[in-house]
């Protein structure tokens, strides 16, 4: 694709408007406050769309029109399920840290368990999310490749640079109103290429009726085989539940990017509404997602002509928007992919800084430094975390041989993000719902749950497997993380003496009732 002069202005146009923001709100900064939570001024739903735009990326603009172009729709049913974890969220997160007045998540875990549960914790989140920065930087090289002519190392490196910079210059809320900017360019983007391949193929009705002829929408809810616990079929009903269930908690209760969201509303109310919302945001924008799966898998079925050999669904909506896109709209859709990546590479780089300050600088090496320190080191450990997030990028590229085509970008995303968050929900859970749970326990918990995590992990997504053998669903990686992490911690703690009750009042669900 040759970008065209008005592509480029739309671009540079785009670059402008993210470094304005972040201008914009870096003159307003005069504490960590203002930087890590926007001095708790945000509206309720510009917080609730950086909710959903934290957790949307390339990864989301690629991989979810590929796997529904690849196995059409069922495992779209598992982003409204996000519904039913809602009110225990509400219950069990947003109300305790809201009223603890927290910063970082894991400083309840100091005060519920002590410092060294709140390290382990806050390290295995840097962990995490450093691992899901290099994931979304390989996604968004991998978007732009056959729109721009970059190689993947040269996008992985232009899109780290320019998602530091912005995320270093105006803190959270630069942050948050960047993600609003770029949410309006996605959708955009999105409503784009739908239309064009509803143009085409005479309306969306012929496009869902071509899909389910081709047994890509919902006819697997009549099939036996869905409601089977085999954890080997990829997508059946039960873990679809439980895996939503606890992939929403571990957002709102243990990742510090979400939480971190929610945190800088005004008050509760606020809160409580930017969580809902946010989630109610995402669905109808996965939903079109997964019908311009559909839509590219009616074009590609009715122009096999125009498809790339050996086309796999991570390719085919950059390899269409390369291809077959009016010139001049070029612009547009390089800077959906951009909003899509950038607002959760933002995102998760300014979390990253969050917690390193918090959680480790402030609390291990330097409790009594300034405020004026702490700002000028929480810029420098973005830039940090910016340069660590494209060495992840190298590392998960050879660790999931991806480049080789041996997993999808949905699977490394979502075994990336199950194997850490598993783990750390069931941390929270021990302590916010169990009065018995001790040190140890947690620290027994979490070395038991990396163990297994690991043990059901590695066989099926980091080596080669022989062709035709099959593979764990990786619905069940958070599941089985979270259950054998509270199973072990809690039967371990009656190892040794209960916590102190005077020590932990406060620091439970029960003692808030």
């Amino acid at each position: 694709m040759n970008i065209s002069f008005l592509d480029l202005i739309v671009l540079v146009a785009y670059f402008f408007i993210l470094l304005g923001i972040g201008y914009y709100f870096m003159a307003r900064q005069r504490n960590t406050t203002d930087y890590f939570l926007g001095g708790r001024k945000t509206p309720w739903f510009a917080a609730a769309i950086s909710l959903f735009c934290s957790l949307f990326s390339a990864v989301s603009f690629i991989a979810a029109p590929g796997y529904a172009y690849t196995s059409g729709m069922p495992l779209y049913l598992s982003y409204p399920l996000f519904l039913l974890a809602l009110p225990p969220a509400i219950v069990l997160f947003v109300r305790f840290y809201r009223r603890l007045e927290l910063t970082s998540a894991y400083e309840y875990l100091e005060r519920r368990f002590d410092v060294s549960v709140r390290a382990i914790a806050s390290f295995l989140f840097l962990v995490l999310r450093c691992f899901y920065l290099g994931v979304v930087l390989y996604a968004s090289a991998l978007a732009l490749a056959p729109l721009t002519g970059l190689n993947i190392w040269s996008g992985i490196l232009i899109m780290g640079i320019v998602a530091t910079a912005t995320a270093g210059m105006g803190g959270m809320s630069s942050v948050i109103w960047a993600d609003v900017f770029q949410f309006i360019v996605l959708l955009g983007g999105v409503l784009l290429v739908l239309g064009l391949l509803m143009a085409d193929a005479g309306g969306l009705g012929e496009i869902w009726a071509f899909a389910g002829r081709h047994d890509r929408t919902f006819g697997i809810l009549g099939k036996s085989e869905f409601y089977s616990f085999n954890p080997f079929v990829e997508v059946t009903l039960f873990p679809i539940i439980f895996s939503a269930l606890f992939t929403k908690l571990s957002y709102s209760g243990a990742d510090q990017v979400n939480i971190q969201r929610y945190l800088s509303t005004r008050g509760e109310k606020e809160a409580v509404q930017s969580l809902i919302w946010g989630t109610v945001v995402g669905m109808p924008v996965l939903l079109l997602l997964f019908l311009l799966g559909l839509g590219l898998f009616y074009f590609y079925q009715k122009h096999p002509e125009l498809a790339k050999p050996e086309m796999t669904g991570d390719q085919v909506l950059p390899h269409f928007i390369a291809h077959q896109m009016p010139p001049g709209t070029g612009g547009l859709l390089i800077a959906a992919i951009l909003a899509a990546s950038l607002g959760a590479l933002i995102a998760v780089i300014n979390s990253l800084a969050t917690c390193s300050i918090t959680d480790f600088y402030v609390r291990l090496l330097r409790p009594l430094a300034s405020e004026s320190q702490k700002l000028r080191l929480a810029k420098r450990l973005t830039v940090f975390w910016g340069v660590m997030g494209m060495v992840s990028a190298g590392i998960i590229i050879w660790l999931f041989g991806a480049n080789e085509g041996r997993n999808s970008l949905l699977k490394i995303s979502q075994v990336t993000i199950g194997f850490f968050g598993g783990i750390l929900l069931g941390v929270f859970l021990l302590g916010i719902l169990t009065r018995r749970t001790t040190t140890l326990g947690v620290w027994v918990g979490v070395g038991c749950g990396l163990t297994i995590a690991l043990a059901v992990t590695a066989p099926y997504y980091f080596f080669d497997r022989p062709e035709g053998e099959p593979q764990l669903s990786f619905l069940w990686i958070n599941i089985i993380g979270c259950i054998v992490t509270i199973v072990a911690g809690y039967a371990a703690s009656f190892f040794g003496p209960p916590p102190d009750r005077k020590k932990i009042a406060g620091m439970t669900y029960w003692d808030q009732q």
